[in-house]
């Protein structure tokens, strides 16, 4: 675990099992935020300059990943989340493996948002009030809104001033 120069508030980590991974970097600020890293070989990466509000972030599993790139704002009440939570097999065979989740930089993350396994958010996008980001890959300066959410607008940049 390694937690570099931020602002952590009732910030709760639980770690369990082995050669995972937990990463802070300089200048974030984190709040009623719970991570759980429950497996092997699982990395969490928030990256410099990170604003979260209140999220519970969940990795599990074996050999994946949730990266959050440079200068995101995460409000509160969501949740981020590479993997079902359980097992489904088919045949004997697991047909729900977790899947990393990517959150490149300057994504704002709007109240109640889901985000789960194998999503990727392009920069400097905005996910709307309560979306349901479910799966895929999504390209830069979007909004994305809805269940399951989709591209609304496209071509969009955002700020953190408010409007005039």
């Amino acid at each position: 675990m390694v937690i570099k120069k931020s602002n952590l508030k009732r910030l709760k980590v639980g770690i369990y099992g082995n050669n995972n991974t937990l990463e802070i970097d300089e200048n974030c600020m984190l709040r009623d935020t719970n991570i759980i890293i429950q497996g092997k070989n699982l990395k969490v990466i928030i990256k410099n300059n990170c604003e979260i509000g209140g999220a519970t972030i969940v990795c599990a599993g074996e050999k994946s990943s949730i990266e959050i790139d440079e200068y995101c704002l995460i409000a509160s009440n969501i949740e981020i989340r590479n993997n079902d939570g359980h097992s489904i097999f088919e045949n004997d065979k697991l047909i729900n493996s977790s899947s990393n989740i990517h959150i490149s930089n300057n994504v704002w993350i709007c109240q109640n948002v889901k985000i789960l396994k194998g999503v990727n958010i392009g920069s400097n996008s905005v996910i709307a009030l309560n979306a349901l980001v479910s799966s895929g890959k999504y390209q830069d300066n979007v909004i994305l809104a809805g269940i399951p959410a989709k591209i609304i607008k496209r071509n969009i940049s955002w700020s953190k001033e408010l409007p005039k």
